[in-house]
């Protein structure tokens, strides 16, 4: 973490909204004309556990495992290390300390102090980062700017930011000056 970040919850609650929109444009990410870019991208896609009819989308990350579901996206850590969870039905990012991927809709993280679920959250971040510059450069920004304009007419939907906005807050945010998502409207 950056020795200038001063993380807070509502930093941590920020980037869980952000997660709760990534998820939408991943689900259309798979059914892309070319092709599933999550696969594309590297991920491996198999049955997912404890969920009825999705896949599971893997791919080993620093030492650990990133898993996208349905439901839940995590990042577990090696061995004796602390991961992090993203449920979207909680709507928040906890810590994942066990040496497997969670199972979705059974298990859920633990909660910790704000500092430590943004620590374990960092390396989740800086692959959602790797992703979404490659899914610029390679789906286009007329694709992701598709995707948000889909998840906006969800009838439940509550859209974070536009994309091109959002990596721009993902970016800051690794850097340690995450601005409120609603200041990027107006630079």
């Amino acid at each position: 973490m950056s020795a200038t970040l001063i993380i807070t919850s509502t930093t941590l609650a920020d980037a869980a909204r952000g997660l709760a929109q990534q998820m939408v444009m991943w689900g259309h990410d798979v059914r892309h004309a070319d092709g599933n870019a999550l696969v594309r991208f590297g991920l491996a896609r198999r049955t997912s556990t404890g969920l009825t009819g999705t896949s599971c989308y893997a791919v080993a990350w620093e030492n650990g495992t990133i898993e996208l579901h349905g439901a839940v996206v995590s990042w577990t850590a090696p061995v004796g290390g602390v991961g992090c969870i993203f449920s979207r039905d909680l709507a928040r990012i906890d810590l994942w300390d066990a040496a497997r991927p969670p199972i979705p809709g059974r298990e859920n993280g633990s909660a910790g102090t704000v500092e430590e679920r943004w620590d374990a959250f960092l390396p989740l971040l800086r692959w959602l980062i790797e992703y979404e510059t490659w899914a610029y450069s390679t789906l286009g920004e007329a694709w992701r700017t598709g995707t948000w304009r889909a998840l906006k007419r969800l009838p439940k939907a509550r859209p974070w930011t536009p994309p091109h906005l959002a990596l721009r807050w993902w970016q800051l945010a690794l850097l340690g000056n995450p601005p409120r998502p609603k200041t990027l409207l107006s630079n």
